[in-house]
């Protein structure tokens, strides 16, 4: 183990990648590539003039610095100077009403990440199918109860800021 991890070191752990990078890094492939982490309108546009084929919002690491800009807030700037090109919302998505909030700032796809591994660790496939059956569950109840039928009726204007008296 140590071997390897200095085999990666030595190969990885000093090199940085640029906004220079993407060009090189779109030439190994021919699947879409979707740049993750971004969590600023300037750095959407970047991604855009880069021909990135879709944009994953995500702070990837919030909860290890705790205290750090939450991925949510910063959600609605990042689709508008997306344009067209898709937003995949992650970052501490944990319940339907995430996902609801997520959707209606304009996320085109919510990723799931720390409930599918719980499931994972609890009950194996069967744990997975149980928490994204409760997570559409959940999203479907709220959609219900807040009188929307369907994804699409989604918007801004469905949200409220609610604060909380300390």
């Amino acid at each position: 183990m140590q071997a390897a991890t200095g085999v990666w070191s030595s190969l990885f752990g000093n090199q940085r990648l640029t906004w220079d990078d993407l060009a090189w890094l779109q030439s190994l492939t021919t699947l879409p590539v979707l740049l993750k982490g971004i969590c600023s309108a300037d750095d959407a546009r970047r991604a855009v003039d880069a021909g990135m084929s879709g944009i994953y919002c995500s702070n990837h690491g919030g909860r290890q610095a705790n205290g750090g800009l939450p991925a949510l807030n910063c959600l609605a700037e990042v689709v508008d100077a997306a344009g067209d090109l898709p937003v995949v919302f992650d970052s501490g998505v944990r319940t339907g009403a995430d996902v609801v909030k997520a959707l209606a700032l304009g996320a085109r796809t919510v990723a799931v990440g720390r409930p599918y591994a719980y499931g994972l660790a609890v009950g194996g496939q069967a744990g997975i199918e149980h928490v994204l059956r409760c997570l559409l569950a959940e999203i479907d109840l709220i959609m219900a109860i807040d009188g929307y039928a369907s994804v699409p009726e989604l918007t801004r204007d469905a949200l409220r800021e609610v604060r909380v008296p300390r």
